[in-house]
């Protein structure tokens, strides 16, 4: 059963959202969430800029991940709109512009949302928005 609740308004971040989904991914290092992925989206879709994808080893972990990243989303201003917490190994946080992906190793692996988003530039969230180092660093 999923469990949501939000709304879908848009256009609601107070950093930009590149920013946020640097500070997801790193919320997601923090806990030591799997295989970090920041896929910029911008050009490709048109309800969000970018995927943050982690993955986790039991359910439980991932929920525990999810509440850090929530909470590092909210401390940077984000806001998030949806949310789902499916029993299928899949957690899901929409943030407008961001949408964070939470996976147990074998949900991804079937799912398999970087794959099927192959063609999305990368983005090299270790070096942040100070840094900026990663050629392919959006803003």
């Amino acid at each position: 059963m999923a469990k949501i609740e939000g709304s879908h308004l848009r256009k609601n971040l107070a950093r930009p959202p590149c920013e946020l989904a640097v500070l997801a991914a790193i919320a997601m290092h923090e806990q030591r969430a799997d295989d970090i992925l920041v896929l910029d989206l911008r050009g490709l879709v048109d309800y969000t800029d970018f995927f943050v994808i982690g993955s986790a080893d039991s359910l439980a972990r991932l929920r525990g991940i999810f509440r850090r990243v929530d909470l590092a989303m909210r401390e940077g201003g984000g806001n998030r709109l949806n949310r789902a917490d499916k029993e299928t190994g899949w957690l899901l946080a929409d943030f407008g512009e961001v949408l964070i992906h939470l996976f147990e190793r074998r949900a991804r692996d079937f799912y398999r949302l970087e794959e099927l988003w192959g063609d999305a530039p990368r983005i090299e969230w270790r070096e942040g928005p100070a840094g900026r180092k990663g050629t392919n660093w959006p803003g």
